[in-house]
């Protein structure tokens, strides 16, 4: 969301065509050097170079601005060609804080389609995971603290668990607040109310991988007491996280393929404070809870903590393949107008970049914003794309050098107005509005990977 006004960032240090092979993601619409003034060179000299095209080299890149409009402070997500958004309430129910509607992209759509009984579900609290949407009811409807899955192909609500095996602990006003409903791929995680399910377990997964939903259950453990402060799942690996608050705050790891088994636990020296934790693959990325947080990985191979060098960090974090970002708050000259200067590493770390400073997006002063610093971000899985929003739209890869690309309707005279950013291995997904200073008036904008 754009109160959390930052971005993550990540280096790509493979060469493009190891990088293209990662995780099924093609990086054939990145852009390469045409030799003008405006190029930043990656530091090889090579064919990786990145034009920026005076803020218009976006080469096979097609940004999409479309008229569906988006709620500017509701939720947007992205899974496999889908796209869900929070709208602004339904006929039915006007509320502010419900509606919730999709678009597959590939389809060039030009309006949004609401799931059955949109005014149920809470327009923050949902998640994604490959063609299916999780659904947290409302604090206004008949479904508060339950989930429904709706399955994208069929259009239909395939369950909705009862009170008594889901009812979420509570619905947090922003979508990338922790205790949010997490999903990847075929797995949404919850954090339920021990007190209102029948069977008292508070982490449970919902898995979607035979097309029948069905709940996964995982046994409480010492510390429950004192509170599951967030969690997370990766479908590549088939991990689920859990920060839990005890003594000090410490991850349980449990895999969806054995359960029952004792979780992996791996207690923090400095806590977790309130930033979302990412996994993927191999490692998670999280902030401690210190007066100044800094980022860390925890190396799920070995059930170790590597802590980042000089890695105060703000707002998010991202992973994908082997890079990791966030945003940076070392000094004052990573903050600019609101916007932080995102930071970028290959795992284990504990070295990462940061984009150079004096970039302007105007090409003469810092009015309309720098290049590598925004507000919000994300990877693709594979980790071969870093995307930035707020103000405008920016992509990289291979290390921190950023494409600023034009408005494709040229209604803002700088660059694409983007906001609350989210991406997939073939989507992504923005808000955005006819030039940076409408805000508050967003629609959808879209980009259909190659």
């Amino acid at each position: 969301m754009r109160q959390r006004l930052f971005t993550l960032l990540v280096a790509f240090t493979l060469p493009v065509m190891l990088a293209s092979n990662l995780g099924g993601c093609d990086t054939s619409f990145l852009v390469n050097n045409n030799g003008d003034a405006n190029d930043i060179d990656n530091g090889g000299g090579d064919a990786n170079d990145i034009d920026n095209g005076g803020n218009g080299g976006d080469g096979n890149l097609n940004i999409v601005k479309t008229g569906i409009l988006v709620r500017h402070d509701a939720g947007l997500l992205c899974g496999d060609d889908l796209i869900a958004f929070g709208t602004n309430g339904t006929p039915t129910n006007d509320s502010s804080n419900v509606g919730v509607s999709y678009v597959f992209p590939s389809t060039n759509p030009t309006v949004g389609t609401p799931v059955p009984d949109a005014e149920l579900y809470d327009n923050s609290d949902f998640a994604v995971g490959g063609r299916t949407i999780f659904l947290a009811g409302s604090n206004t409807g008949s479904l508060l603290f339950q989930v429904s899955v709706f399955n994208a192909d069929s259009a239909t609500i395939t369950k909705t668990f009862p009170a008594n095996e889901i009812r979420l602990s509570g619905i947090p006003v922003t979508q990338d607040e922790p205790g949010n409903i997490r999903a990847d791929g075929d797995y949404c995680v919850v954090i339920c109310d021990q007190n209102a399910v029948d069977d008292g377990k508070i982490v449970k997964v919902i898995d979607v991988s035979s097309g029948t939903p069905t709940l996964i259950a995982f046994d409480n453990v010492i510390g429950y007491a004192n509170g599951v402060k967030q969690v997370a799942v990766d479908a590549e690996s088939k991990k689920v996280v859990a920060v839990v608050s005890a003594d000090v705050d410490t991850f349980y790891i449990w895999h969806l393929d054995d359960p029952t088994a004792a979780p992996t636990v791996i207690p923090t020296q400095n806590g977790v404070n309130d930033t979302q934790i990412k996994i993927r693959g191999g490692y998670i990325i999280a902030f401690d809870d210190q007066n100044d947080p800094m980022a860390f990985l925890v190396d799920l191979s070995s059930d170790t903590i590597i802590e980042l060098t000089e890695a105060e960090a703000i707002y998010a974090a991202a992973i994908g393949g082997d890079k990791f970002a966030f945003f940076a708050y070392h000094d004052s000259d990573d903050a600019h107008g609101g916007s932080q200067r995102a930071a970028v590493g290959t795992v284990p770390g504990p070295s990462f970049n940061k984009h150079a400073l004096n970039d302007y997006i105007d090409g003469s002063t810092g009015n309309n914003g720098l290049v590598g610093f925004a507000g919000t971000m994300c990877i693709t899985p594979d980790g071969s794309k870093l995307f930035l929003a707020d103000w405008y739209l920016q992509y990289s890869y291979g290390d921190t050098s950023f494409v600023v690309p034009d408005d494709p309707d040229g209604t803002d005279p700088w660059a694409c107005p983007a906001w609350d950013i989210d991406c997939s291995c073939d989507t992504v997904g923005f808000k955005t509005a006819t030039d940076r200073t409408l805000s508050q008036d967003t629609t959808l904008g879209y980009i259909v990977l190659p």
